[in-house]
C-alpha cells in the first residue's frame, strides 16, 4: 500500500502548492488540493498518509526530486 513518508508530509504539500495546486485542509487531518492546468486536477491526501493515484504519481515524482543527481562520493549519476 502506498504511503507519504511522515518527515516528507510538510515538504510534499509546500511542493504541491509551488506547482499550482490550491490547498484544502480537511476536517479529519486529510488535504485535499485541486489545480487548474496543473499535471493531475486532484490529489488527496489522507490522515494516515495515504491517497489517490494521483497523489501517488506526485509523490514518486517529488521524491525524484529529492535525490542528489550526482552523488559526489560515488561520482555517478542518480
Amino acid at each position: 500500500m502506498f504511503k507519504i513518508k511522515q518527515r516528507h508530509l510538510l515538504a510534499f504539500k509546500i511542493w504541491l502548492a509551488l506547482l499550482g495546486y490550491k490547498k484544502n485542509d480537511l476536517p479529519d487531518g486529510g488535504a485535499t488540493f485541486k489545480g487548474k492546468g496543473t499535471k493531475q486536477d486532484y490529489v488527496l491526501i489522507s490522515k494516515d498518509l495515504s491517497g489517490n493515484a494521483n497523489c501517488q504519481k506526485l509523490y514518486e515524482e517529488f521524491k525524484v526530486h529529492l535525490v542528489s543527481p550526482m552523488d559526489v562520493s560515488l561520482g555517478k549519476v542518480a
